[in-house]
């Protein structure tokens, strides 16, 4: 079988826009997993920091036109995952208060707005193939079993786990999915091996989940590098990021290809810029007065002008750009000095004989690092991208 490759993508795919789809079509991977779906006290869902769902009816509080997106991907061939939780939330003790000691159905608030979180991506032509679970924060093999449950009562045709430590509550987890829906209902294990995984070994994982009685495929995963700090704001210290790098009096020229164009934003300040990018940008320009190009764009005082990919300047005295560069370097992994592609083809490489597939964590990172030279590239040689990423993992396993 062939080796699968999977990518978790967060804001840089639903604030990317049409660059962000093409850029993933183009690196195919099998499945992209959409980081991450957050769950309010009163069941309300948020992607990231995004209402979505909430009262049983898909609504986003900020255009991302999620669905489409979705519906280009799952178009394209690529299995749509979903994932649920992550460090350092309250996602599954909300989940465990909603559902009340038992599976949900309908007229229960966390089967209501997971049945319309999927029927929103299929009324655009979509779907979602499967819900990721990753409990971080609510160790009980109850409440997950129970969570599972009810993704199958809305149909969804499977569960994958997303696991960093706590091995007996995962395996009594997947013995409980087993004995309610089947070896074949969790098909998947997105272990993680970097941050508070890092010490995973998924030889041991796999034997432990076929021992509860799973069939599913161990798909270990890695981090890639990361803009340190920010990779825009650093929240911390209330300042830009460290990876920013300023080149005085330019912008977009005019006679570039704009395809990769997410969108404009005005901000009164560039700090203010700063504090409200998305990190499905890798540069944009800043407008110190208006400015009209030959293109017949025009900008006001104080628009932030947004891209993916590499800028091409050109000159504009009353602008100025910012990209994203160095810093850029591994700070999850373990026995890795870097998480370039070629690290992480060899980290893949050693594990080949014990699992199926690999995913990497994730795409804003690649976005963020995109043109730094931490990995032998340039700003007009890339090497961090989503397709060397890709071939990395393939490359490892086949």
């Amino acid at each position: 079988m062939p080796a699968l490759t999977r990518l978790y993508a967060s804001i840089a795919l639903t604030f990317g826009g049409q660059p962000a789809i093409r850029d993933l079509i183009a690196a195919k991977y099998n499945s992209i997993i959409i980081w991450t779906v957050h769950v309010d006290t009163d069941g309300t869902l948020f992607l990231n920091n995004t209402k979505i769902v909430s009262r049983g009816v898909y609504k986003e509080a900020w255009p991302m036109n999620l669905p489409s997106c979705v519906a280009q991907l799952r178009k394209a061939g690529m299995e749509i995952i979903f994932s649920v939780g992550s460090g350092e939330t309250s996602d599954f003790r909300n989940i465990e208060t909603l559902l009340n000691g038992k599976p949900g159905t309908q007229g229960n608030i966390i089967f209501d707005n997971f049945l319309a979180l999927k029927n929103a991506m299929v009324t655009a032509g979509g779907d979602i193939d499967a819900i990721d679970i990753d409990n971080e924060d609510n160790p009980k093999a109850e409440v997950m079993i129970n969570f599972g449950i009810t993704m199958a009562n809305i149909k969804y045709s499977h569960v994958t786990f997303c696991p960093a430590g706590g091995q007996q509550m995962w395996y009594d987890t997947m013995s409980g999915l087993v004995k309610a829906k089947g070896s074949a209902f969790v098909n998947a294990i997105h272990l993680q091996c970097y941050s508070g995984g890092r010490w995973n070994d998924p030889a041991e994982w796999k034997a432990g989940f076929q021992n509860a009685g799973g069939n599913a495929l161990m798909i270990a995963g890695l981090a890639t590098n990361q803009s340190s700090p920010g990779p825009w704001w650093n929240g911390d210290t209330k300042s830009p990021g460290a990876s920013i790098h300023k080149v005085t009096n330019v912008a977009m020229s005019a006679k570039a290809n704009w395809e990769n164009y997410l969108y404009t934003q005005n901000f009164p300040t560039i700090m203010a810029a700063f504090q409200g990018a998305q990190t499905a940008a890798s540069f944009f320009f800043y407008c110190r007065g208006p400015l009209v190009l030959s293109n017949g764009r025009s900008f006001n005082t104080g628009d932030a002008v947004f891209f993916m990919g590499s800028p091409t300047w050109g000159t504009a005295s009353q602008c100025d750009s910012y990209f994203l560069g160095t810093p850029c370097k591994n700070i999850y992994n373990n026995n890795m000095t870097d998480a370039c592609p070629r690290d992480v083809q060899a980290q893949f490489h050693s594990w080949r004989a014990s699992i199926d597939g690999g995913f990497i964590w994730y795409y804003d990172s690649i976005i963020s690092c995109y043109l730094a030279a931490c990995c032998g590239g340039s700003m007009d040689q890339p090497t961090t991208t989503a397709l060397a990423y890709r071939e990395a993992i393939t490359n490892a396993l086949t």
